[in-house]
């Protein structure tokens, strides 16, 4: 699993709001509530280069425009705070939960954000119960302060002072103090420039940077929107598949291609997945003269068929399908509306296919819904204990025409649904579920 929680503050329809993040996540809601937002957030971060000293509100994933657009109350003189907890597994000796709380204020010159500070907080395990909490607030325009906090019970000093001497262009002061019960050594440099600190991060790949690099460089990541795009009848074939589906779909048909030709176990796991979900009994293809076709078989008897030629839903769907199979384990996907144009009985068995997923990959999914299907099939997977309180977390999402506020929903392993408002029994089929769920009960 790779996202642990999220602070948002002055951020889109939010003046502040905390979810946490399970295995399964599910953001329920009418439309304009906030779920997008939400997603969008993490979007910004996973297409900006250098994260976190930079944030694009622009780029692969979303387009939210300026700092004006994405302030809440378009209020420029509100800074933006994006704090991220993240699971890192990554990195050998290293905090799996490192804390990043990021500050954005107004750039006047582009009107985009401009970074304020940055707050990062995890153990690192080089050196024996030593707690890291490293700090980046601006002095001025042209000058960042860098703070380094260690607490530890039985690190030698200079063994720390040994360390941190060895990096290039780190010749901080040392002061040694007591705070509480703990030991305390305060490391402090000033640095002329961003691109000053940079330059001394980057020369020892310094601690911070490798924690970070690796879950914002999209190889544990993607979002697929809610916006796919049709299948044309006829391909022209790319020497190499994209390393990364977009989020319209684009690059799916030649990833299955790929796979087809050079990796058969992958191939063959589709094609699993597909049977499993009851979307198709196959998928496969032909080529010709620099062009190919998807062809697909409905059932296990029919001819094949161009995907073109099949039910819309289809298509929607086998985008979300294949950019699930390009990340590794331990990643996660980011879906909006998964079950547009899906028969109800693939919503539901998409609900199986997360669960299997979480289990035997670890993987983790944040996924923007109004299926009142899947939802129906996570509240019955955790009656029947296939899928346990803590695989999933389910919020809804509520906007007053001012801000959004966002509910902490819990579907309970006896099949109750605990702190929910009105508007979300209003909005799905739950009464149904709940006679099916009390049969089943019995």
């Amino acid at each position: 699993m790779l996202f642990k929680s999220l602070s948002l503050k002055n951020f889109k329809c939010f003046e502040e709001v905390d979810v946490k993040f399970a295995p399964i996540t599910l953001l329920t809601g009418a439309n304009s509530s906030g779920k997008s937002s939400l997603i969008n957030s993490l979007l910004a971060m996973f297409q900006t280069e250098q994260f976190p000293f930079n944030l694009s509100p622009n780029g692969d994933y979303v387009n939210m425009g300026s700092f004006e657009k994405m302030v809440y109350q378009n209020d420029l003189t509100k800074d933006i705070s994006l704090d991220l907890e993240i699971e890192n597994q990554s990195v050998s000796g290293i905090d799996p939960h490192p804390v990043l709380k990021t500050k954005w204020k107004y750039n006047s010159i582009n009107d985009l954000p401009k970074l304020n500070s940055i707050d990062c907080r995890f153990e690192e395990l080089y050196f024996v119960n030593t707690f890291w909490d490293l700090k980046l607030n601006t002095i001025s325009d042209s000058s960042l302060k860098f703070n380094l906090d260690l607490r530890m019970d039985d690190i030698r000093n200079d063994e720390i002072r040994s360390w941190l001497e060895d990096i290039e262009g780190f010749k901080g002061s040392f002061e040694k103090r007591r705070n509480g019960h703990d030991n305390h050594i305060r490391i402090t440099k000033s640095f002329s420039s961003i691109n000053g600190l940079l330059s001394a991060v980057r020369d020892r790949k310094f601690i911070f940077n490798e924690s970070f690099n690796r879950q914002f460089d999209g190889s544990l990541f993607n979002y697929i929107g809610s916006f796919r795009r049709p299948p044309e009848r006829s391909n022209v074939r790319k020497s190499k598949a994209l390393n990364r589906i977009e989020t319209d779909g684009e690059g799916y048909l030649d990833q299955i291609i790929e796979w087809k030709e050079t990796n058969t176990e992958k191939f063959d796991e589709l094609n699993k997945i597909i049977t499993e979900l009851e979307l198709l009994e196959s998928v496969g293809s032909f080529t010709k003269d620099g062009t190919f076709e998807i062809s697909v078989k409905v059932k296990k008897n029919s001819n094949e068929a161009n995907l073109a030629d099949v039910g819309f839903g289809v298509s929607q769907f086998l985008p979300i399908i294949v950019a699930d199979l390009q990340l590794p384990d331990n990643s996660c996907l980011a879906i909006s509306q998964p079950e547009i144009h899906l028969h109800p009985k693939i919503q539901a068995s998409l609900g199986d296919h997360l669960q299997n997923q979480i289990r035997s990959k670890n993987k983790q999914y944040i996924i923007e819904t109004h299926s009142e299907y899947l939802l129906n099939r996570i509240r019955l997977l955790l009656v029947k204990g296939d899928l346990k309180p803590q695989d999933v977390k389910v919020y809804y999402f509520e906007n007053d025409g001012i801000k959004s506020t966002v509910h902490d929903i819990e579907f309970a392993t006896d099949g109750q649904i605990k702190n929910a408002p009105d508007g979300f029994f209003d909005t799905y089929g739950i009464d149904v579920m709940n006679i099916a769920l009390n049969l089943f009960k019995e």
